[in-house]
């Protein structure tokens, strides 16, 4: 059973990616046409409208007719929900073969931005770092985007930094915490 919300949000994020429909769509009778999507999302019609008129009244979403197609724009308010469904799915890929290096994460946020630094923190161990202290965290495989976009979403870019490292002494219990050979 899908959760409640959750076609709202595949709306959402299709929408980010220049969702277009046919007008024909919305009206009466023309649900053919969008079959595949219907399809992919296991929903029907009805549900598909109601979840787009939920997201316009909550003004994430607004539509642009141009001819026969209506468009469906992300306003501000839905480019930054999505910005935070894309946080959600945020993942940093185990390559074959780890290269030997080491990331780590550095931070001194300050005191008037305790929210945002607790968020790094759940964040960085929710993707797999590891904590070497409050403000210091390594991982084995390359994750400079997912730390630039965290960054970015935060907005505390100025407090971070990230390092690349080719040897942390006596590193054998971390790498086994990670399953490095």
């Amino acid at each position: 059973m899908r959760r409640k919300g959750e076609l709202t949000k595949q709306i959402l994020i299709t929408a980010g990616t220049g969702l277009a429909i046919a007008t024909m769509f919305l009206l009466p009778g023309s649900g053919r046409m969008f079959l595949p999507f219907l399809k992919k999302f296991k929903t029907n019609r009805q549900n598909f409208v109601k979840s787009l008129k939920s997201l316009k009244r909550d003004r994430l979403v607004d539509f642009r007719e141009q001819g026969d197609v209506c468009k469906i724009i992300l306003t501000e308010k839905g480019k930054k929900k999505l910005l935070e469904y894309n946080l959600d799915r945020l993942k940093i890929k185990k390559p074959k073969k780890w290269d030997k290096i080491w990331r780590i994460v550095t931070f001194d946020i300050p005191e008037a931005r305790r929210p945002a630094r607790d968020a790094l923190r759940n964040k960085l161990k929710e993707i797999g770092f590891y904590p070497l202290h409050k403000s210091v965290f390594v991982h084995p495989f390359p994750c400079l985007d997912e730390i630039q976009f965290i960054e970015e979403i935060f907005k505390i870019g100025p407090y971070i930094n990230f390092v690349e490292a080719c040897r942390i002494e006596d590193d054998d219990w971390l790498k086994s915490k990670f399953d490095l050979s």
